[in-house]
């Protein structure tokens, strides 16, 4: 059998496990954060990450974390996990991140490593048309080689503040530490 260039998953646990040693040099990273305030959430938050951004600023960035699967009628990939993961990504907002990240892995059923190339070229060849149809919120990654950082082909460019009181507090009581995630997860 050919080896394959790309890194593949079983489960969408897997890449979140994944990203999460990816992104354990940052501190602040929590996996499936499913309440705050003790108010259950939904879509809960594959990962939080609470970034420093100067003195006393900080960013909380959500992880949503979605497999590309092959769809053997079409023989392509299908596009379910990106569309279900943008609008995922986009309710994380109303739930007090300042910004979203949709991080797409590669399913272990993908045949070949060209699927991957031509949905990385397609990506690339729209990320302007995508980032003015996301906004300045959300940016979406590729997972492509176990161990690599996320490799963002849309970046957001700023922090969401929205007017609204609850989605503030939410935000607030997130920085503060009152939420509830995975434990077990986050040992690794």
């Amino acid at each position: 059998m050919k080896s394959s260039k790309y890194v593949r998953f079983r489960t969408e646990e897997d890449l979140l496990k994944s990203c999460l040693r990816s992104l354990s040099y940052s501190y602040g990273v929590y996996p499936k954060v499913s309440a705050i305030g003790g108010k259950k959430i939904n879509p809960d938050i594959d990962i939080l990450q609470i970034e420093k951004t100067s003195q006393n600023r900080f960013r909380l960035i959500g992880y949503e974390i979605k497999l590309m699967k092959f769809n053997k009628k079409s023989k392509g990939l299908s596009w379910n996990s990106f569309y279900s993961g943008i609008g995922q990504a986009l309710l994380y907002l109303k739930n007090g991140v300042h910004r979203a990240v949709l991080v797409l892995g590669f399913h272990e059923n993908i045949p070949n490593d060209d699927l991957i190339e031509d949905f990385y070229d397609w990506m690339y060849r729209n990320r302007d048309v995508l980032k003015s149809i996301l906004g300045s919120y959300i940016s979406i990654g590729l997972y492509l080689y176990e161990g690599a950082p996320i490799s963002l082909i849309i970046e957001a460019d700023c922090d969401f503040y929205s007017p609204n009181e609850e989605i503030r507090l939410l935000s607030e009581e997130l920085l503060h530490g009152k939420f509830s995630y995975d434990k077990r997860l986050k040992g690794g």
